[in-house]
């Protein structure tokens, strides 16, 4: 069964993203995954208004003026693994439309990134490199042993489950917290529920998340969590800046409670130029970019395409979305 889809810009307010979400073969590729498919590319929201009306599926950000006029549509390919609520607002969590993410696309990239503060913190890099930039040869700080620390990972999904590889790699305990995932994977010693979390970050030395922003994500780590951290604790930050009460982390780190903090993601972002996160000590901070990279289109290609095909075929569709848990 051929269908007609239109693929719409990732940001409602006409945002430009690094990178290109939509391939400008998409349109041919469709065609061809599913033989008599009409599928149409928008680079305006206002431009898809009239053919939003009977189209049977979206790739992209769904407004509500769009989602208003949708006739007849049955599928929404969400751009990205974690949207938030301005993406799932109330009409379209309410609708019959069934929503499907790019999460998995992504694993390899945030494991590295996460592995990459890790070893940044174990190997005085925080001390070191700005030695370097005084051009001063001086040994100090000695290196944090890895095979002697346990490392905590909230979020155990597929990016979750890397990280726990890549840390057993390096000889660390390796503990979860995850709402939906119940077995362990490889490298993981066990996974909790977040029931558990607040009696397992005490025995970490490093804690590592990667949850989407979901309501029960939003400022989860606030003071009261930090406080319960091991003193001289690490944290890593590669899910959704959200999680994070920026200032208790910040007073955590002037405090000494937390060592130092790796983070891909902030809340607000973009960080402000004064902000006091930008020259504290044993601080690595980077612009939301560790899944930037080569495979990322291919990849969120080849799931649009396959997803293109069950659509067609009344198959079940993969990366289905809770629209009302946002993931």
């Amino acid at each position: 069964m051929s269908f007609t889809m239109a693929l719409l810009p990732r940001f409602a307010d006409g945002r430009a993203f690094p990178e290109r979400i939509v391939g400008d073969d998409w349109p041919e590729k469709i065609a061809q995954a599913v033989p008599g498919s009409l599928v149409r590319t928008f680079e305006r929201h206002e431009d898809a208004l009239d053919f939003i009306v009977d189209a049977d599926a979206a790739y992209g950000t769904v407004t509500p003026q769009l989602l208003a006029r949708a006739r007849k549509l049955r599928w929404i390919a969400a751009p990205g693994a974690g949207l938030g609520p301005d993406w799932y607002y109330k009409e379209l969590i309410e609708s019959p439309v069934v929503v499907t993410n790019t999460r998995g696309i992504f694993n390899e990239h945030l494991a590295a990134h996460a592995m990459a503060f890790i070893l940044a913190f174990a190997r005085r890099f925080g001390h070191y490199l700005p030695l370097q930039a005084q051009h001063l040869w001086q040994p100090g700080e000695s290196m944090i042993g890895l095979d002697r620390k346990t490392v905590l990972i909230v979020g155990v999904g597929g990016a979750g489950a890397e990280i726990s590889r890549l840390c057993a790699a390096f000889g660390m305990r390796v503990l979860g917290v995850d709402t939906r995932v119940t077995d362990a994977p490889a490298g993981m010693e066990a996974v909790a529920t977040p029931c558990r979390l607040d009696a397992l970050l005490g025995s970490a030395d490093f804690v590592v998340l990667t949850v989407p922003e979901t309501p029960e994500t939003i400022a989860m780590f606030g003071a009261r969590r930090f406080g319960l951290m091991k003193r001289g604790c690490f944290f890593v930050n590669v899910g959704r800046g959200s999680s994070v009460v920026t200032d208790a982390l910040v007073a955590a780190l002037a405090s000494g409670q937390v060592a130092g903090a790796g983070l891909d993601v902030v809340s607000p972002e973009p960080l402000p130029a004064d902000h006091p996160l930008w020259s504290m000590p044993e601080v690595f901070l980077t612009p939301h970019i560790a899944v930037y990279g080569a495979p990322n289109q291919e990849r969120r290609e080849a799931l649009l395409l396959e997803n293109c095909r069950r659509f067609a075929a009344g198959a079940p569709l993969l990366n289905v979305v809770d629209k009302r848990l946002w993931y």
